[in-house]
């Protein structure tokens, strides 16, 4: 079974667009109550990335997710909402807009940089919902991740996939991700948590910002893709660990 996650298309201040693409290849379907942390971002009114619970009125996503490409300036907050607490991207759960923005400042790359949503109201904790912990400590090389996400299911499909999915990943090395061919990164890069795969499977563009979860804590969040999608190169994920101080003191 392959995971998509669309990109889908934006108009947001008279001229920024994105082409839907993105997926997890290789996901199953998830239950209710299984990843009750996920949830889905939109501007606009179109999804356009995941995002992670880690607080009652917080959600954590990509820099990438709330800027133009190339762009270290979130977009106005009031254009962003999540949606919590449903399997179903299209039916049951909660939607609440985002009611600020905040990134860190202390990124590598932009493709690697982290923002923080404050929402405006409270998230309805239940049996569906809950934050997750998040870990102090990249987790060892190869440990078995979850990642998880909404998306098309073929690359004809014009809608998302309306059922959560979920998939496997492995830690790798850092090095395995340090090189990518569409930008220079610096080849130690503290922020990224690089994650393989094998063929047909792995995110693409439109799962950024979903949740990497080791032993129930996040430890990263979808960052960048280096390869085709579903191909054999790994992808970069933001490492929680490298943020962890930063994300304590806005929740503070």
């Amino acid at each position: 079974m392959r995971l998509t996650l669309a990109l889908g298309v934006l108009l947001v201040a008279g001229a920024v667009s994105a082409q839907p693409q993105g997926r997890i290849a290789g996901g199953e379907d998830a239950v209710p109550g299984q990843l009750p942390y996920q949830a889905a971002l939109s501007v606009g009114g179109s999804y356009n990335c995941g995002a992670v619970i880690v607080a009652e009125r917080y959600a954590l996503t990509a820099l990438s997710c709330v800027c133009s490409d190339g762009k270290d300036t979130p977009w106005p907050a009031v254009l962003f909402a999540v949606t919590v607490g449903s399997v179903d991207l299209y039916s049951g759960g909660k939607q609440i807009r985002v009611e600020e923005i905040t990134i860190n400042p202390n990124y590598n790359t932009l493709k690697t940089g982290i923002a923080l949503l404050r929402l405006q109201e409270a998230i309805p904790f239940g049996e569906n919902v809950a934050a997750i912990p998040l870990s102090k400590e990249v987790p060892p090389l190869g440990a078995q991740v979850e990642v998880s996400g909404w998306g098309r299911t073929t690359e004809s499909e014009a809608n998302m996939h309306r059922t959560l999915q979920i998939g496997a990943a492995e830690v790798m090395a850092p090095r395995e991700c340090s090189l990518a061919k569409t930008e220079e990164v610096p080849v130690e890069n503290d922020q990224v948590l690089c994650l393989g795969h094998g063929r047909r499977e792995g995110i693409c563009s439109g799962d950024i910002g979903g949740p990497a979860v080791f032993q129930g804590q996040l430890v990263g969040l979808g960052g960048q893709v280096l390869g085709e999608c579903g191909g054999m190169l790994p992808e970069r994920f933001i490492s929680i660990a490298a943020n962890f101080d930063w994300i304590q003191q806005q929740l503070q």
